[in-house]
């Protein structure tokens, strides 16, 4: 209840006028009848249900209303800037973005930005929420509409995060990024309210941004399908915000590739985990007879070297026992049907080579 408290007071303080948020959703704080520490059940759950239907139905009529609203007007886009914490991680590509913005162009901006007159400037404002509805208009060459409203630094952050947190627009990474930039300038309680997370998660995710440089998440990207587990095993190759010198060496020949750069950013992250999983942290050197050195993994049985052939057509694997050619059936299905269709032929003319050398 405290939450949707939070969430219905700081709604009202953005939008007060009319009657404000209260006289619309004053049900939906009612006292609840109390549950004995014993009755968690059926009807805990069926309280909890109804709390969540009419906080949608609470941002469902507020969109309503700001659509409607004579307060929407339409802005030049070059006079809008984003805010001055930044939320997400910017993509060549991004496919949800390009929808949107095909959306747009077809039925227009159904759902206006809400902005700040920018301080100390004239003319221009500044975004609460609605960035990439302003980006694709500015694209489209469309004015934006938004909701102007007068709003402190603190009021504008607590916004921005409970309306990307309500729509859940922002990938697992990107809230840590989002509450690590917070946690610069801002107390753990307006971070608290903005994204509607507990202390003790908000604690976590600005540490699990601390343990990774933000060069290195930048080049992954947001990553949407990966949650928090994943996350946190790709943080447990680093130590101190830096990996070991070979995991270093081995991300930064992944990260040169073009065709690294060209796979979408949950295929970043899974080829990047699998690389730190497969090449060694550490090398030792072993002696030779002779008296001299060479270097090898540490776990050299253990080893699995992997390299692509061709544009990511081939993974190559290979250990002390086996080399393994990979195909992804989903992505490159026709090459796959050519390579088992010319296998055949290809072994013949190896086994010719055999006789001709035997």
């Amino acid at each position: 209840m405290n939450k949707a408290k939070d969430r219905k007071n700081a709604l009202d303080t953005l939008f007060s006028g009319g009657g404000g948020m209260a006289g619309m959703v004053a049900d939906a704080t009612a006292p609840r009848p109390r549950l004995s520490s014993g009755a968690i059940g059926a009807a805990e759950i069926n309280l909890i249900k109804d709390e969540r239907d009419k906080l949608r139905e609470e941002l469902k009529t507020l969109n309503t209303q700001m659509s409607s609203s004579v307060n929407v007007v339409e802005l030049d886009t070059e006079s809008v800037q984003p805010s001055f914490v930044a939320d997400r991680m910017e993509v060549a590509f991004d496919p949800a973005f390009e929808a949107l913005k095909e959306s747009i162009s077809e039925t227009g901006q159904q759902v206006p930005i809400l902005v700040r007159p920018t301080p100390g400037e004239q003319g221009t404002y500044q975004i609460a929420y609605g960035h990439r509805r302003w980006k694709a208009c500015r694209a489209l060459g469309k004015p934006v509409r938004g909701v102007i409203k007068e709003l402190s630094d603190e009021e504008l952050l607590v916004a921005q995060g409970q309306e990307n947190h309500e729509r859940k627009d922002l990938s697992f990474i990107e809230t840590c990024l989002f509450v690590y930039r917070l946690a610069q300038d801002y107390p753990q309680t307006l971070i608290v309210k903005a994204i509607g997370k507990d202390k003790s998660l908000v604690s976590k995710l600005r540490k699990l941004a601390t343990t990774m440089p933000e060069e290195f998440l930048r080049m992954i990207g947001p990553a949407p399908k990966i949650g928090r587990p994943r996350w946190e095993e790709m943080a447990s190759f680093f130590q101190e915000g830096k990996l070991s010198v070979t995991h270093q060496k081995a991300v930064n020949s992944l990260f040169a590739l073009d065709s690294f750069a060209e796979l979408h950013s949950d295929e970043r992250f899974s080829e990047v985990l699998q690389l730190l999983q497969e090449t060694p942290a550490e090398l030792e050197t072993k002696s030779l007879p002779e008296g001299g050195e060479i270097a090898v993994s540490a776990h050299s049985r253990k080893q699995s070297n992997s390299e692509w052939l061709g544009n990511k057509h081939v993974l190559v694997k290979q250990t002390g026992k086996a080399t393994v050619f990979s195909v992804d059936s989903k992505t490159q299905g026709d090459f796959s049907a050519f390579l088992l269709k010319e296998l055949p032929a290809l072994i013949a003319r190896f086994e010719d080579t055999k006789k001709e050398n035997a």
